[in-house]
């Protein structure tokens, strides 16, 4: 009998022992309506998830008051651009892994055909995009319920506080998810 490889974007796995973990926390209903189990998410994911979004180098510059030596330009607007870019990709980077550890829909997810034609629109009028998304995946099916559908800002911040997130890091992840008013 031979083993099933995962693939290398398949997170099966995690999400069957985020599943098992679940079992012994008590299921709540999020702020859109759906039930769920909140599960604290391990620090280490969390912390490995955000270190892998680099920060962008400090630009150089020839200081002409120093005969031209070469001096770091923190102050640079395109460094600032792009350092702010990186916490963004790091805050949705953390909300995704809270979103896949974290959230256990309970039950079966509502009927695709109720909520993938709005997700798909929103595709179409090119604000969102799911190409690095396979449709026929259910694991990448219920992680777009999750994060498009099922869970609202509030519920997210529930989620990193029960994992320990400081409420500084709480604050920055809710800039970066979609409010509820964008549902």
């Amino acid at each position: 009998m031979t083993k099933k490889r995962a693939s290398p974007h398949s997170a099966d796995a995690a999400l069957s022992v985020a599943r098992e973990r679940s079992k012994a926390t008590s299921v709540i209903e999020l702020s859109t309506g759906y039930r769920a189990r909140l599960v604290p998410v391990a620090g280490f994911l969390l912390t490995e998830v955000a270190s892998r979004i680099q920060d962008p180098e400090v630009p150089m510059w020839a200081n002409p008051e120093k005969e031209g030596r070469e001096e770091s330009n923190p102050s640079d607007p395109g460094y600032l651009r792009a350092l702010a870019a990186a916490e963004r990709h790091r805050a949705e980077a953390v909300i995704d892994a809270m979103l896949l550890f974290g959230v256990v829909i309970e039950g079966d997810l509502p009927d695709r055909e109720e909520w993938m034609p709005k997700i798909q629109k929103m595709v179409k009028l090119g604000h969102l995009d799911l190409d690095g998304f396979n449709l026929e995946d259910p694991l990448d099916t219920e992680f777009l319920f999750k994060r498009y559908v099922a869970v609202a800002a509030n519920d997210l911040q529930e989620i990193m506080s029960r994992s320990g997130v400081t409420q500084e890091a709480i604050a920055l992840a809710a800039k970066s998810f979609p409010g509820d008013e964008a549902r």
